[in-house]
């Protein structure tokens, strides 16, 4: 359940990065194609919803469709070739519809063995003077908290603009906090909706450190639990470290909302929490601070 958790995070932060990333660096020309076949059905990333980058020797690709469903690729090297995606992997795709009630995530490494999820993806080109990424995929998603399966295939990316830093977001927006007793000022902030659901993620330049807030869209000033039995509010901190990307959910925490103006659009607040892995390994949080505008 806990992966299903954080890959939801990961999808919802993947959504606002792609919304900033091609609004701003790759602008509304940006070229490229983003598809695939889930489970028969076509699929295609909306040309304003598809962003790449690689960062602290990862790829990450993402694209979210014009029904707000979503597909992740990350892909622990940053070079051309063919990467397997399985249980074991440190490479790894997922899936989730952000419109659904159900906000849990369909991943390629959730399932006991390659019959319920894995696959590949084989990046064919890395183009470093024009910035674009091409390659193809085809992976099987499970989420252990349903037993349900996403069965994707004929996944092509083409000429997707990707990044190697995140762009300084406007002053008015903090998000501070200290990891592990140091210092963490983000210098790429966003703030996304979706499916009632707002997603707040602050991140270094390189990427390679962030931090994630899950909380309702139209949640009221007050103090509320950060942890797994209230999936409506939780915090989430990903670090990329040697070309592999881990993330820390919190298992206990708060987060304080001092104000949610939906007039202006600007959430402000406090939180602090402890984030596990899968195996235990623990990150303290401590002393946020946010303040953020999540218009459009």
């Amino acid at each position: 359940m806990k992966k299903a958790i954080l890959y939801s995070i990961m999808l919802l932060i993947g959504f606002a990065s792609c919304k900033k990333e091609t609004s701003i660096e790759n602008g509304s020309n940006a070229s490229g194609n983003f598809t695939a076949t889930i489970d028969g059905v076509k699929w295609a990333a909306s040309s304003t919803k598809q962003a790449a980058s690689i960062l602290g020797g990862v790829i990450t690709i993402t694209g979210v469709s014009t029904d707000n469903k979503e597909i992740n690729l990350s892909i622990a090297d940053s070079v051309a070739g063919t990467y397997t995606l399985s249980q074991t992997s440190a490479s790894l795709a997922a899936y989730a519809d952000l419109d659904s009630s159900n906000v849990y995530a369909f991943s390629s490494n959730q399932g006991s063995d390659t019959s319920q999820a894995g696959g590949t993806v084989t990046v064919t080109q890395i183009d470093s003077i024009g910035k674009t990424i091409s390659g193809t995929f085809s992976f099987k998603a499970w989420r252990d908290i349903d037993g349900r399966q996403k069965n994707i295939t004929n996944g092509v990316f083409t000429s997707i603009p990707y990044v190697t830093s995140l762009p300084a977001t406007s002053a008015k927006d903090t998000l501070l906090a200290s990891i592990d007793g140091k210092a963490f000022t983000a210098i790429n902030i966003q703030a996304a909706t979706a499916s009632g659901q707002m997603t707040i993620i602050g991140a270094t330049s390189d990427g390679t450190q962030s931090i994630g807030l899950l909380l309702p869209a139209n949640a009221a000033p007050g103090t509320y639990t950060l942890g797994a039995a209230n999936p409506s509010y939780l915090g989430a901190y990903t670090l990329i470290s040697g070309s592999s990307s881990t993330g820390f959910v919190s298992s206990t925490g708060s987060i304080t909302i001092t104000a949610n103006n939906t007039s202006t659009s600007r959430i402000k607040g406090t939180f602090q929490f402890t984030a596990l892995d899968q195996t235990g390994t623990a990150h303290t949080i401590a002393n946020g601070v946010f303040s953020i505008y999540y218009g459009q």
